[in-house]
């Protein structure tokens, strides 16, 4: 029963939005909600008279006290004032509460019918459906139909931004950013979240509260725990009566176990379990989770002789209430905790078993990484018992798992880790050889003017010839001091020349790592480029190949109306066949001129089909390997530019490194999840005076200007260790200022994004 007054009245609160011009001012939908509280409603309430302006008073003063008495008294006499609405509202009403009914009776399928009827209805009236629109993601969670549901809300919230519809926009974000969740994309959903929770912020602030603790909660499970810390104290300094606190302590709880923060753990724990409950149901369910919370902490501290009673007193409130105990945010399952309960206290078979449970549980959930947390206990578990059948097992099924998921982001750090020790160790080397280098030149000078000095004496020796008999055994000393040094110079000048040698050679590979790069990114564009007319071409084929059996057979039948229209409809195929196939054929014959245009032989260029072309390419390579990745293209082409004499291939390889550098910079930008932000790369041209100038703009995450200073010097990135060489730009300038006469500029604001700019002669 308490679930069916809910859903009357989240209903008839989303049909009170006509009502509000008949409402007090300081009751309209806005920032003014956030200085509304019980008492000042019910004195309003008093005052009123109008039908519509009760309803809606009582439904805001319900909401306030969703799950406390309140609800009981004001709803009857808000129902009896609803009977008045008009029909089409009646009837929407009645399809979302059929949903709610079917919904809890677990009735999938016709529920997500009748609630996205009710969607429908209230699109087509304008009312705002939060409510409505969070239990229609509940009904695809049911189904387990996570493809369908992203579906259905990018095409609401397309819908809903056309028509400005800000309210409804939040709930769309929120169920995306829960299908992010659902594989593993925590920075997207994150983002998703994020976005949801500022909508949500100007109109409900309870709304507002549960979207910043979704957020930690994501936090939490990608495991940045920081993050997670942040969002949900930001949670808990919104005052909103009408979400309890207990379920945010909790997951605040779970951030500090997992930083090993035990005093601030207990006291998040203790405030789950002192904090008021607006519903005295929710008392026992509060103290069951509080009650595995702080077994896991006692569990923690290796304090485990005190956690038996606590999860005796957790197990029989869950069964005497029928709840899971689960958690997708911090483990905080039942089953899991008696299994680290039992292995502390030398009970490996019961610790089996509720390891067992607990991996059921968590499939049961439909939470993948839930899932996967317990495949590794598992196969951890089997491993310390010896047991490596079992344990093998789990760990392929993990495995699998966490590759679903992309989930293997360890491994991923190891190798990274792996990969940026192997270039320190590789720049520490070539350090080492410039060191040395410079150490034997210096040695070399002090030997020269050793040598020097020695031969000065003996030329004054040999001056001084009538004393040559007093100083004989001296001068055979220093002849043979001088041998030896002249060998021990000769010897440094050859480790000389063999660290020069082994650093032309580095710099030389470096150079070629640069080049193939280039090459890679340009080859992923071009075969993306090209897939779309072979596509083309291979569908119209298969699809005349169908046709012309059709025809044979009406054909042999006599039907000439249906030969007539059939070979219509092949000519048709076979026209669209040569348009796609000429148009491979000029990808083809463009890849054919730059590879003779490699040669270095100079020839008339249109800039502005080459930067075209180039900007593409490089756009196509980057979704090549990230199909995730967006980016707003601009272009600003001044028309009738002058050919400017070139290199294609040269100027194509400039072209093709600065937009990566874009497009890189973009992407980083995205990764921070900032609200709203958009990647964008525009390319403009124009003619100044003699000279034709090409921009490329970014509003990535720009560059400082001590590190603009060096930009185009070899060697140097500002890419993390093994995603880049360092020679890109340096290559680039070499090719515009010393190849083609020209200047290649930057202009870069931290932050705001970076502008590289070309001017070649005309």
């Amino acid at each position: 029963m308490p679930s069916l007054l809910k859903s009357w009245l989240f209903v008839l609160l989303l049909l009170a939005g006509p009502l509000a011009a008949q409402t007090p001012a300081h009751f309209s939908f806005g920032h003014r909600y956030w200085a509304t509280d019980p008492d000042s409603l019910r004195r309003v309430l008093a005052s009123q008279h109008a039908d519509t302006a009760r309803l809606r008073t009582l439904l805001h003063l319900a909401d306030l006290v969703i799950t406390t008495g309140e609800l009981q008294r004001s709803l009857p006499e808000a129902t009896a004032l609803a009977t008045r609405l008009h029909r089409p509202e009646r009837e929407a009403c009645r399809r979302w509460l059929a949903g709610e009914r079917l919904l809890q009776a677990k009735a999938y399928a016709p529920a997500l019918d009748s609630l996205q009827a009710a969607v429908t209805g209230f699109d087509r009236l304008g009312r705002p459906a939060l409510r409505l629109l969070t239990v229609v993601r509940l009904a695809y969670n049911g189904l387990n139909q996570q493809e369908a549901k992203r579906t259905y809300y990018q095409t609401k919230l397309a819908e809903y931004r056309q028509r400005g519809d800000l309210e409804n926009m939040a709930p769309c974000y929120h169920a995306l950013g829960s299908y992010c969740v659902s594989r593993g994309d925590y920075n997207q959903a994150i983002g998703d979240y994020l976005q949801g929770a500022e909508l949500y912020r100007p109109f409900y602030r309870a709304y507002y509260k549960n979207a910043l603790v979704v957020v930690g909660g994501a936090y939490l499970e990608w495991g940045n725990y920081a993050k997670a810390q942040h969002y949900l104290q930001r949670a808990l300094a919104v005052p909103a009566r009408s979400l309890p606190l207990a379920f945010t302590y909790r997951t605040l709880a779970v951030v500090h176990l997992r930083l090993h923060h035990y005093p601030a753990a207990l006291h998040a724990i203790d405030q789950s379990l002192t904090t008021p409950a607006p519903d005295a149901a929710q008392v026992p369910v509060n103290k069951a989770y509080g009650l595995v919370l702080k077994s896991q902490l006692l569990l923690g501290l290796h304090r485990g002789a005190e956690v038996g009673p606590l999860l005796q007193g957790a197990q029989h409130l869950a069964d005497s209430l029928h709840l899971p105990l689960t958690s997708a945010y911090g483990n905080l399952e039942l089953a899991a905790t008696w299994a680290q309960y039992d292995e502390v206290q030398g009970q490996p078979a019961q610790a089996e078993v509720a390891w067992r449970t607990a991996y059921r549980q968590a499939q049961l959930s439909h939470s993948t990484p839930l899932r996967l947390a317990y495949l590794r206990e598992l196969a951890r578990f089997y491993d310390s018992r010896r047991q490596p059948g079992p344990a093998a097992a789990y760990a392929l099924a993990a495995q699998g798992l966490a590759d679903t998921l992309s989930a293997a982001q360890g491994a991923l750090h190891v190798a990274q880790y792996e990969i940026e020790q192997a270039d320190r160790t590789q720049q520490a080397r070539l350090q080492g050889l410039r060191l040395a280098q410079v150490q034997e030149a210096a040695r070399a000078r002090r030997q020269r003017l050793l040598l020097f000095s020695t031969l000065a004496g003996l030329a004054l020796l040999a001056g001084l010839g009538f004393v040559l008999w007093r100083s004989n055994r001296r001068q055979q000393r220093a002849n043979t001091l001088l041998s030896q040094q002249k060998a021990e110079i000769q010897a440094q000048r050859d480790q000389t020349t063999q660290a020069l040698t082994k650093l032309r050679t580095t710099q030389a590979q470096l150079i070629q790592a640069e080049k193939m790069a280039s090459l890679g990114e340009l080859t992923a564009g071009i075969a993306h480029e090209i897939q779309n007319p072979l596509n083309f071409v291979n569908n119209f084929s298969e699809v005349s190949a169908e046709l012309m059996l059709e025809l044979e057979e009406a054909q042999a039948a006599g039907d000439g109306e249906e030969v007539t229209a059939l070979a219509t409809d092949v000519r048709q195929n076979l026209t669209k066949i040569t348009e796609h196939g000429q148009r491979a054929a000029g990808i083809v014959k463009g890849m054919l001129e730059h590879s003779r245009a490699s040669s270095g032989a100079r020839a008339p260029l249109n800039i502005n089909a080459l930067a075209d072309e180039y900007l593409r390419l490089a756009y196509q390579g980057l979704r090549a390997k990230d199909k995730t990745f967006n980016a707003d293209l601009k272009t600003d082409f001044a028309p009738g530019l002058p050919l400017v004499e070139g290199v294609g291939a040269d100027l194509g390889r400039v072209l093709l490194n600065l937009f990566n550098n874009a497009f890189y910079a973009v992407q980083q930008h995205q990764q921070t999840g900032e609200p709203g932000y958009v990647p964008t790369v525009s390319v403009s041209t124009k003619q100044v005076g003699q000279q034709v100038e090409l921009r490329v703009n970014d509003n990535g995450t720009g560059m400082s200007a001590a590190v603009q200073q060096k930009i185009f010097q070899p060697f140097f990135t500002t890419k993390p260790t093994g995603e880049g060489t360092g020679l890109g730009l340096s290559l680039a300038h070499d090719i515009i200022a010393q190849g083609h006469g020209g200047t290649l500029r930057v202009a870069s604001q931290e932050g705001l994004g970076t502008t590289f700019t070309i001017s070649l002669p005309g």
